[in-house]
């Protein structure tokens, strides 16, 4: 078994010289032998030691209770369960260290989107999350009905040409007429805007909802609160109806 010096033991240990000569004053770590000079000689059990020591000390505790660990007759197991909890804290760390780095890289895809937001806290880019997924299953809901819609038209007019019957060809064109405006009352009905300019959110009229240059973000109309016409940010609001039961 090599032997090593108090410096190139320090330096395995990445410790200094005088933290190796301090753990020997305290009893925490004396070497394995001494020669004949007096000279500290370390071994590799000693630096497997050391090794723990700086282990358990970054783990919060101080060098009298690190002695009384290694020197109890039930060391192994109190070390065991003390690195199982400490792997537990590691791990739940972990966890929330990777929830923030979602939360931080969902922040950054949404940077054009917050930017029309007055922001003054986290519960604020929490609540404009949660919009934004209402938002978007508003969204989702309107492309299903929509393929459904599509599907029936499909279907109706394969009938249609098989069989020469155009009466449920025209039925079925009412009821995408019919749906088509529920549809769109829907997609109104939980919608509000948000101006660019004042940043106060706001209703529209149903003409101005309807008429109006959009984008699947923005849609251009004239804020009642500071009458600037821009492209407004989309957002998710309650139903109107349901608003008004509140009220």
């Amino acid at each position: 078994m090599s032997n090593y010096t108090t410096g190139e033991f320090a330096k395995l240990g990445s410790i200094s010289v005088r933290t190796a000569q301090y753990y020997d004053k305290k009893g925490l770590l004396i070497p394995s032998s001494k020669t004949e000079s007096g000279r500290r000689q370390y071994n590799a059990t000693d630096l497997k030691k050391l090794k723990l020591i700086l282990l358990l000390k970054s783990m919060g505790l101080k060098l009298d209770s690190i002695k009384e660990i290694l020197e109890s007759d039930q060391s192994n197991e109190i070390l065991r369960l003390m690195l199982n909890e400490q792997e537990k804290q590691i791990r739940a760390e972990l966890d929330n260290s990777e929830q923030q780095l979602k939360t931080i890289e969902n922040v950054k895809r949404n940077l054009p989107y917050l930017e029309n937001y007055p922001l003054n806290s986290l519960n604020d880019i929490d609540s404009i999350m949660d919009n934004k997924k209402s938002l978007f299953k508003v969204h989702r809901n309107m492309v299903l009905f929509g393929i459904f819609l599509d599907l029936v038209e499909v279907s109706a007019g394969i009938y249609t040409i098989m069989t020469k019957n155009w009466i449920p060809f025209v039925l079925v064109s009412i009821l995408m007429i019919i749906s088509a405006a529920v549809m769109t009352f829907y997609y109104f009905n939980r919608t509000n805007y948000i101006c660019p300019n004042c940043h106060q959110t706001f209703q529209t009229s149903f003409s101005q909802f309807f008429w109006a240059p959009h984008n699947p973000r923005a849609r251009k109309l004239t804020c009642p609160h500071c009458h600037q016409k821009n492209y407004c940010i989309e957002i998710y609001g309650e139903s109107r109806n349901k608003q008004k039961t509140l009220g």
